[in-house]
């Protein structure tokens, strides 16, 4: 019985690693976009990660699912739209939402009717004195995050950064939040602000899908050698049943 659990939590495992990569898969145009990954690792459920991973452990009978984020740098796409902005290097800009400041690496911006710079899900973007007003069209982003009209600096945007591995959870609309509320972002070193570029998604379609496939078979497999075993535990039981 023993064998058939821990066949049964693999597959589990298999499938809940097929949706994240699905996932992954339904986002590849996603900008700022960062994949996820998931591992099965045998033992106990309080095993740690790697301390370069990150990652959250998942119990599963008698495995650990760990899940984590690869935060590695998609391509720089040009785009010519002058607000689009990328980060080349590492780095978050600052949004402010409803629930407080969070991290994205989505780009995509806009200028409201009353003027305010905002993500393309509406979000204020935040520079070095807060929310970024904007009176003219004649509007220019340096690749030190300075936001200039005509010419003229009125703010610059808030890029900072987080120790390393990352301990950030995701919440939708591109945007990150520190798992531990108490850990302050610092602002960023080395990096580059590119106007005019959107950061594409950083996951790869054919490996992705090569990956996919792969845990299918896995998966048909072990539900195969499920059904065998149950098979024998049948023909088992019908032959004690001839006996006695």
């Amino acid at each position: 019985m023993t064998g058939i659990q821990s066949l049964v939590s693999n597959m589990q495992a298999q499938w809940n690693r097929h949706d994240v990569l699905a996932n992954n898969l339904a986002n590849l145009s996603t900008p700022g976009f960062k994949k996820d990954d998931l591992a099965v690792i045998p033992g106990s459920p309080n095993a740690m990660m790697p301390s370069t991973m990150g990652g959250n452990i998942l119990p599963l009978g008698d495995l650990a699912m760990v899940q984590w984020t690869d935060y590695s740098q998609g391509p720089l796409l040009e785009t010519g739209r002058k607000l689009d902005v990328a980060l080349n290097g590492p780095g978050f800009f600052v949004v402010q939402t409803p629930s407080g400041p969070r991290y994205t690496r989505a780009g995509a911006l806009a200028v409201t009717r009353e003027g305010t710079l905002v993500t393309s899900t509406g979000f204020q973007v935040l520079g070095a004195r807060g929310p970024i007003t904007i009176s003219s069209d004649r509007t220019a982003i340096t690749g030190r995050g300075e936001v200039t009209e005509d010419g003229r600096p009125i703010d610059t945007l808030r890029v900072v950064d987080f120790p390393k591995p990352y301990r950030l959870l995701k919440e939708g609309h591109g945007l990150f939040a520190p798992a531990d509320p108490t850990v302050s972002p610092q602002p960023a070193r080395e990096y580059e602000v590119v106007a005019g570029s959107l950061e594409g998604s950083n996951v790869n379609s054919v490996e992705t899908m090569v990956n996919m496939i792969e845990l299918l078979r896995k998966y048909e497999a072990a539900q195969r050698a499920v059904q065998a075993v149950e098979e024998a535990n049948r023909q088992a039981t019908q032959d004690i049943g001839r006996v006695a």
